[in-house]
This record gives structure tokens, C-alpha cells and sequence, in this order.
């Protein structure tokens, strides 16, 4: 069942992964995720497999993806693709941080609403609700109500899965990707990217012009070229890569 479901790799591939939902199971807070036994020595594997060209891609920004997987430090693409780290560790972002007029509308909604909880990662900002799933609805209709704010800061809202974010207009994943793949060691490699929300979207829509192949976990996208059940059958799948090759 696991060899119908996985991409086809080889060592002109360039790997971008999602995090939470993708590579890691979901936890009922950004912080409690676990990395499970052995995950690491995999990715180190696959990491020089691949050349270098293996990066993260995710919501979180790059301090929180670094304390996830410490002491491993990868390529990455933060805060849906406004901080990007290139293989030779560079640093560089692609927006301003959030402008304090949204930071603070945030607080007070998070404030109104127990349960709810804001994670703001400077480039972005993330109202979680998971533990306070019935704040939804009055959540998105106060957010409603500031939409002249919202585009007079150049700020845009995308929901997840049980979060609603405020981030650049402009910039999202597929931006990200774009952006690693004209750096070595990824230029001139056919990207294949994993993700498992809507937040992964603008990655999946961009992956036909550029020759790649696409994969999403649990929920099935139109248009996406395989599929794996969970993050566990994701884990198999890389640990199975790491142990026979990647191929020529």
C-alpha cells in the first residue's frame, strides 16, 4: 500500500515539506508537538541525499521550526513564506512585520474570547481557537468588520485549521518556494512538496508550471498527485527513502 502511495524522487529532486499536519501530527497546541523517535536521523539522511536540497515549509516562523528540530538546522521557508533560509544558512524576509494597528486588534478579540490564543510570530500572527472551537463564529464576524483595516495594512486574513492568521498581502508558501528554488543547491531541481491544508494551496497551484509533483496528507485536493492518509504513513515513507536511497 505504502509503495502505490509515494512520490517519485531521485537525486534531481528538491523536497519541501510542511510541518504540522504533514511531517508531524497535530497537537492541540503549537508548542505540544512531538518529534517522534527517529525522525531526526532521517532527515539528516535524506538532507544529504538530496544535496541540501531538503527544506521546511511552514506557518511557524524560523525560531520555532529551529526549536521544534534542535540541534537540526535545514533550509526553511517560515511564516507562509515570508522568512526564507537558503542551504548555505542566509537569512532573508519578504515582507515587513505585522503593523501594530493588526497586532492589537488581535489581542483584544483573544482577550474577549476564552480559550483563544495568539501566537504572533512578528511577520505574522495566528489567533488559535482549537481549544475554544465555539469562538469561531464570532470571531470571523468581528474580523469582518475591519476589513478596511486589514487593506489599508496591507494585511491579509487566511484561515487553518482551527487558526485564522493575519499575514502580508502578496506573500503566502508558493512565494516561498519560488524564491529557494532560484538559490543552489534547489535551482535547477524538480520540486516535490507535501502539505495537508488550504494554507498549502498556493504551493500545490504552482507545482504543474515548474515540473513537480505534489502530495497531500489526510484531506484529498483536487489536483494533487498522491496522497497519504497521515503524517505516520508520511514518516514511513521518508524513513523507507532513507534507508534504500533516493536513486540516481
Amino acid at each position: 500500500m505504502l509503495d502505490r502511495m509515494m512520490p517519485p524522487v531521485d537525486r534531481n529532486s528538491a523536497l519541501f515539506l510542511d510541518i504540522d499536519g504533514t511531517l508531524l501530527d497535530l497537537a492541540r497546541t503549537p508548542e505540544a508537538v512531538a518529534v517522534p523517535d527517529g525522525l531526526m536521523t532521517v532527515l539528516s539522511t535524506l538532507h544529504g541525499a538530496f544535496d541540501g536540497a531538503l527544506a521546511f515549509v511552514s506557518g511557524r516562523s524560523l525560531a520555532a521550526i529551529d526549536r521544534v528540530f534542535t540541534p537540526l538546522k535545514m533550509p526553511a521557508i517560515g511564516c507562509h513564506g515570508v522568512e526564507i533560509r537558503g542551504a548555505d544558512g542566509s537569512l532573508r524576509t519578504l515582507a515587513a512585520p505585522i503593523p501594530a494597528p493588526v497586532r492589537e486588534l488581535l489581542q483584544e478579540l483573544v482577550d474577549a474570547h476564552p480559550g483563544t490564543s495568539l501566537e504572533d510570530k512578528i511577520y505574522t500572527i495566528a489567533l488559535h481557537y482549537r481549544l475554544a472551537p465555539e469562538a469561531r463564529p464570532a470571531l470571523e464576524a468581528a474580523l469582518q468588520t475591519h476589513l478596511v483595516l486589514f487593506a489599508t495594512e496591507k494585511v491579509t486574513l487566511q484561515e487553518g485549521k482551527a487558526v485564522i492568521e493575519a499575514k502580508p498581502l502578496g506573500i503566502n508558501k508558493g512565494v516561498g518556494v519560488r524564491a529557494l528554488l532560484c538559490e543552489p543547491p534547489f535551482k535547477g531541481r524538480v520540486p516535490v512538496f507535501g502539505g495537508d491544508d488550504i494554507t498549502d494551496m498556493d504551493v500545490f497551484q504552482i507545482l504543474p508550471e515548474l515540473g513537480g509533483t505534489s502530495f497531500s496528507v489526510g484531506r484529498r485536493f483536487d489536483g494533487v498527485d498522491y496522497h497519504f492518509p497521515s503524517p505516520v504513513a508520511v514518516r514511513q515513507w521518508l524513513s523507507q527513502l532513507a534507508e534504500q536511497g533516493v536513486g540516481a
